[in-house]
Protein backbone atom coordinates (compact mmCIF):
# COMPACT_ATOMS: atom_id res chain seq x y z
CA UNK A 1 0.00 0.00 0.00
CA UNK A 2 2.82 2.32 1.35
CA UNK A 3 4.16 1.12 -1.76
CA UNK A 4 1.44 2.50 -4.26
CA UNK A 5 1.18 5.51 -2.56
CA UNK A 6 4.52 6.46 -3.31
CA UNK A 7 4.26 5.67 -6.83
CA UNK A 8 1.29 7.72 -6.94
CA UNK A 9 2.72 10.56 -5.62
CA UNK A 10 6.10 10.34 -7.76
CA UNK A 11 3.68 10.36 -10.60
CA UNK A 12 2.02 13.69 -9.26
CA UNK A 13 5.02 15.26 -8.79
CA UNK A 14 6.29 14.25 -12.36
CA UNK A 15 2.95 15.44 -13.39
CA UNK A 16 3.40 19.03 -11.71
CA UNK A 17 7.10 19.71 -13.03
CA UNK A 18 5.72 18.99 -16.62
CA UNK A 19 3.20 21.73 -16.08
CA UNK A 20 5.32 24.20 -14.71
CA UNK A 21 7.84 23.22 -17.66
CA UNK A 22 5.33 23.71 -20.69
CA UNK A 23 3.60 26.83 -18.53
CA UNK A 24 7.78 28.46 -18.26
CA UNK A 25 8.13 27.65 -22.10
CA UNK A 26 7.60 30.58 -23.70
CA UNK A 27 4.91 30.46 -27.07
CA UNK A 28 6.40 30.94 -30.35
CA UNK A 29 4.62 33.73 -31.17
CA UNK A 30 5.56 35.67 -28.42
CA UNK A 31 9.33 34.63 -28.50
CA UNK A 32 9.77 35.55 -32.49
CA UNK A 33 7.88 38.95 -31.86
CA UNK A 34 10.37 40.06 -29.20
CA UNK A 35 12.96 39.15 -31.31
CA UNK A 36 11.50 40.94 -34.22
CA UNK A 37 11.71 44.27 -32.11
CA UNK A 38 14.77 43.93 -30.02
CA UNK A 39 16.45 43.50 -33.67
CA UNK A 40 14.62 46.62 -34.54
CA UNK A 41 15.55 48.58 -31.35
CA UNK A 42 18.78 46.75 -31.25
CA UNK A 43 18.70 45.44 -27.94
CA UNK A 44 22.00 43.87 -27.19
CA UNK A 45 20.58 42.83 -23.86
CA UNK A 46 17.64 40.98 -25.85
CA UNK A 47 19.72 39.59 -28.49
CA UNK A 48 22.39 38.11 -26.40
CA UNK A 49 19.80 35.51 -25.50
CA UNK A 50 19.13 34.08 -28.88
CA UNK A 51 22.64 34.68 -30.13
CA UNK A 52 25.70 36.34 -28.92
CA UNK A 53 26.82 37.21 -32.33
CA UNK A 54 24.49 38.81 -33.44
CA UNK A 55 25.06 41.93 -34.76
CA UNK A 56 22.16 43.42 -37.22
CA UNK A 57 23.41 47.08 -37.51
CA UNK A 58 26.74 45.48 -39.24
CA UNK A 59 25.08 42.63 -41.43
CA UNK A 60 22.90 45.47 -42.58
CA UNK A 61 25.71 48.41 -43.47
CA UNK A 62 27.61 45.19 -45.07
CA UNK A 63 24.69 45.12 -47.19
CA UNK A 64 23.24 48.30 -47.90
CA UNK A 65 26.99 50.51 -48.39
CA UNK A 66 28.15 48.79 -51.02
CA UNK A 67 24.47 48.55 -52.98
CA UNK A 68 24.17 52.33 -51.97
CA UNK A 69 27.44 53.24 -53.51
CA UNK A 70 26.81 51.46 -56.72
CA UNK A 71 23.23 52.84 -57.29
CA UNK A 72 24.76 56.42 -56.71
CA UNK A 73 27.13 56.02 -59.28
CA UNK A 74 30.12 56.01 -56.89
CA UNK A 75 29.89 59.46 -55.89
CA UNK A 76 29.48 59.07 -52.14
CA UNK A 77 32.37 57.77 -49.95
CA UNK A 78 31.77 54.84 -47.60
CA UNK A 79 31.81 57.12 -44.61
CA UNK A 80 29.08 59.28 -46.57
CA UNK A 81 27.10 56.19 -47.36
CA UNK A 82 27.20 54.60 -43.85
CA UNK A 83 26.07 57.41 -42.64
CA UNK A 84 22.76 56.88 -45.08
CA UNK A 85 22.63 53.72 -43.91
CA UNK A 86 22.96 54.24 -40.09
CA UNK A 87 20.17 56.68 -40.13
CA UNK A 88 17.89 54.10 -42.24
CA UNK A 89 18.65 51.92 -39.06
CA UNK A 90 17.60 54.73 -36.59
CA UNK A 91 14.39 54.95 -38.27
CA UNK A 92 13.98 51.51 -37.60
CA UNK A 93 13.38 52.16 -33.85
CA UNK A 94 10.18 53.78 -34.55
CA UNK A 95 8.28 50.65 -35.93
CA UNK A 96 6.20 49.00 -33.99
CA UNK A 97 5.87 44.73 -34.72
CA UNK A 98 2.16 44.68 -34.84
CA UNK A 99 1.22 41.06 -34.48
CA UNK A 100 2.61 37.38 -34.20
CA UNK A 101 0.65 34.58 -34.79
CA UNK A 102 1.88 30.70 -34.98
CA UNK A 103 0.96 29.38 -38.27
CA UNK A 104 1.68 26.19 -37.55
CA UNK A 105 3.50 23.95 -34.81
CA UNK A 106 4.40 20.73 -34.17
CA UNK A 107 6.84 19.25 -31.03
CA UNK A 108 9.54 22.03 -31.30
CA UNK A 109 9.01 23.65 -34.87
CA UNK A 110 6.85 26.28 -35.98
CA UNK A 111 5.95 28.64 -38.88
CA UNK A 112 5.33 31.93 -37.57
CA UNK A 113 4.36 35.49 -39.28
CA UNK A 114 4.75 38.55 -37.72
CA UNK A 115 2.91 41.61 -38.96
CA UNK A 116 5.14 45.23 -38.97
CA UNK A 117 5.13 48.68 -39.95
CA UNK A 118 7.15 49.88 -42.69
CA UNK A 119 8.73 52.96 -44.49
CA UNK A 120 8.79 53.66 -48.39
CA UNK A 121 12.75 53.47 -49.53
CA UNK A 122 11.68 55.70 -52.29
CA UNK A 123 12.05 58.72 -50.53
CA UNK A 124 15.75 58.25 -51.33
CA UNK A 125 15.62 58.31 -55.13
CA UNK A 126 12.26 60.75 -55.11
CA UNK A 127 13.69 64.36 -57.43
CA UNK A 128 14.66 66.94 -55.45
CA UNK A 129 12.26 69.88 -54.11
CA UNK A 130 12.88 73.29 -54.60
CA UNK A 131 14.86 73.57 -51.01
CA UNK A 132 16.89 70.47 -52.35
CA UNK A 133 17.86 71.76 -55.55
CA UNK A 134 18.34 75.24 -54.40
CA UNK A 135 21.17 73.37 -52.08
CA UNK A 136 22.41 71.18 -54.70
CA UNK A 137 22.76 74.13 -57.13
CA UNK A 138 25.10 75.92 -54.19
CA UNK A 139 27.46 72.85 -54.19
CA UNK A 140 27.87 72.57 -58.03
CA UNK A 141 31.66 72.93 -59.16
CA UNK A 142 32.94 71.19 -56.61
CA UNK A 143 32.93 67.49 -56.09
CA UNK A 144 33.08 67.28 -51.80
CA UNK A 145 30.54 69.97 -51.29
CA UNK A 146 27.82 68.02 -53.89
CA UNK A 147 28.93 64.92 -51.95
CA UNK A 148 28.08 66.69 -48.66
CA UNK A 149 24.76 68.20 -49.70
CA UNK A 150 23.43 64.70 -51.11
CA UNK A 151 24.00 63.09 -47.93
CA UNK A 152 22.55 65.78 -45.62
CA UNK A 153 19.49 65.66 -48.08
CA UNK A 154 19.42 61.81 -48.02
CA UNK A 155 19.34 61.73 -43.94
CA UNK A 156 16.67 64.73 -44.00
CA UNK A 157 14.25 62.62 -46.36
CA UNK A 158 15.14 59.62 -44.37
CA UNK A 159 14.39 61.55 -40.63
CA UNK A 160 10.98 62.80 -41.92
CA UNK A 161 9.15 59.88 -44.01
CA UNK A 162 6.30 58.78 -43.28
CA UNK A 163 5.06 54.66 -42.27
CA UNK A 164 3.86 53.39 -45.54
CA UNK A 165 1.68 50.60 -44.18
CA UNK A 166 2.32 47.35 -42.98
CA UNK A 167 4.68 44.28 -43.86
CA UNK A 168 4.67 40.96 -42.80
CA UNK A 169 6.72 37.75 -42.87
CA UNK A 170 6.72 34.87 -41.83
CA UNK A 171 9.59 32.24 -40.61
CA UNK A 172 10.44 28.48 -39.53
CA UNK A 173 11.30 28.76 -36.60
CA UNK A 174 12.87 26.12 -33.50
CA UNK A 175 12.82 25.68 -29.97
CA UNK A 176 16.25 25.88 -28.72
CA UNK A 177 15.62 23.79 -25.52
CA UNK A 178 19.62 25.11 -24.38
CA UNK A 179 18.59 28.92 -24.90
CA UNK A 180 15.16 28.53 -23.86
CA UNK A 181 13.92 30.66 -26.29
CA UNK A 182 12.12 30.51 -30.32
CA UNK A 183 14.28 31.10 -32.94
CA UNK A 184 14.26 31.02 -36.67
CA UNK A 185 16.25 28.39 -38.28
CA UNK A 186 18.24 30.71 -40.55
CA UNK A 187 18.87 33.93 -38.30
CA UNK A 188 20.38 35.87 -40.79
CA UNK A 189 17.76 35.65 -43.67
CA UNK A 190 15.00 36.56 -40.96
CA UNK A 191 16.87 39.90 -40.32
CA UNK A 192 17.57 40.22 -43.52
CA UNK A 193 13.70 39.84 -44.84
CA UNK A 194 13.06 42.06 -41.22
CA UNK A 195 14.96 44.87 -42.18
CA UNK A 196 14.08 44.84 -46.12
CA UNK A 197 10.84 44.57 -45.60
CA UNK A 198 10.57 47.13 -42.58
CA UNK A 199 12.50 49.83 -45.47
CA UNK A 200 10.25 48.23 -48.16
CA UNK A 201 13.56 47.86 -49.66
CA UNK A 202 13.28 45.75 -53.49
CA UNK A 203 16.19 44.20 -55.79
Amino acid sequence: MKKNLLLVSLFVVVCLLCTACSLSREKADVGIKNLATAMLQLDSKVLSKYDDSINVEEDFLNSFVPSFQRSSGDLLTKEQATKIGKEMIAKLAQIEVKSSTIVSEKDDEADVKITFDKFNSDVLVTEPNAEESKKLQGAVGSKAALQEALTDIFVNRLQSAPKSGTAEITAKCKYNKEKKVWMPTDMEKFAEDLYSKAWEITE
